[in-house]
């Protein structure tokens, strides 16, 4: 195998193994989802590669790489500490079962093709098929296809996904026939959760702001309960998470003391520590001590306020004086 033979991802998998354990994690677990994917199928399938060709693609990363022997692939235990550390463990254990195979199976080897090759596959299918594909796609790449498709079937699908729980694996087999019988099914009678509200949500979340808008404004005149249930599941508390300083400090200066304090004390540390490190240290300071002072309170009060909190972020989100995370790149 020379060197001009290797595609993007196969030359990125050869940088990545001349790296130590440890500098491989720490450049994967920044990269998207789909990009780990193609970069562990080219780890897995790369069995050996001689020093000419690794000298050869490192020099377009790096100016030189000191080797003294040829590049081995490494082993499937590398590969799932790295997998683990970039994507989490369960990702980690679900990926892997179809990374070591010499092609990926199911519904999952959607996640290694562009969305517009998605969009050409699919978008003659019935629109509980698409939703059935979507909703197994990570939400950035689903809505690079949502927003590709017309717009009644954008939203019917949307919709479709929403009002999704499970689809069993006999359905799923029967997909993976449809497309040619590339992939296998594991032929049990097991179901598989996939799509529901916050997937619809999510979905929608990490699509360009104008085209949501249009499916959205479809799917309302076609399902107006199910339209402003999957608003209301677009931007929740947790959401905090996803924003940068400025869009905290914004959000807290909208509300008052009390109510951050009652959401505060249904959230998690992480959540927590990112609230009070957008305060002042004295009212970081204060906020705790209401919080430990305030006793047991009831999850419907701390449920309303978190739902409060979602409302300002959301209307803030709508002026723009917040940025949502996967709502877009432009910038002026």
């Amino acid at each position: 195998m020379s060197e001009v033979d290797l595609n993007g991802s196969e030359r990125a998998a050869v940088f990545l193994m001349s790296l130590s354990e440890q500098e491989a994690i720490d450049i994967m677990k920044h990269m998207p989802v789909p990009e780990v994917q193609r970069i562990g199928q080219a780890m897995a399938s790369l069995k050996k590669v001689s020093r000419e060709d690794a000298e050869s693609v490192l020099t377009n990363f790096a100016d030189g790489v000191e080797s003294e022997a040829p590049l081995v692939g490494r082993s499937p235990r590398f590969l799932k500490r790295l997998l683990s550390s970039s994507l989490g463990e369960d990702k980690a254990n679900h990926m892997m079962e179809r990374l070591i195979e010499d092609a990926p199976r199911g519904l999952d080897s959607f996640q290694l093709m562009e969305a517009t090759e998605i969009t050409e596959m699919i978008h003659r299918e019935h629109p509980q098929v698409i939703a059935i594909l979507l909703a197994g796609l990570e939400p950035p790449q689903a809505s690079l296809v949502i927003t590709q498709l017309p717009l009644s079937l954008a939203s019917d699908v949307i919709g479709r996904i929403a009002k999704m729980d499970e689809v069993p694996q006999t359905a799923i087999a029967e997909l993976d026939d449809v497309f040619n019988k590339r992939f296998t099914d594991s032929g049990s009678a097991k179901v598989t959760p996939m799509g529901g509200i916050r997937a619809a949500a999510e979905i929608l979340n990490a699509a360009e702001k104008e085209p949501e808008k249009r499916i959205l404004d479809d799917l309302t005149q076609k399902d107006s309960e199910l339209s402003q249930e999957i608003q209301d599941n677009m931007v929740v508390f947790e959401t905090l998470l996803e924003i940068d300083d400025r869009g905290i400090q914004a959000v807290v200066r909208e509300v008052t003391s009390e109510l951050l304090l009652m959401a505060l004390k249904g959230a998690d540390s992480e959540l927590q520590e990112k609230i009070f490190s957008n305060m002042s240290k004295r009212a970081a300071e204060l906020l705790k001590d209401d919080m430990d002072s305030k006793g047991p309170v009831k999850l419907s009060d701390v449920q309303a306020a978190q739902n409060e909190i979602s409302s300002v972020l959301r209307r803030l989100a709508d002026e723009g004086t917040v940025m949502l995370s996967g709502g877009g790149d432009d910038f002026i």
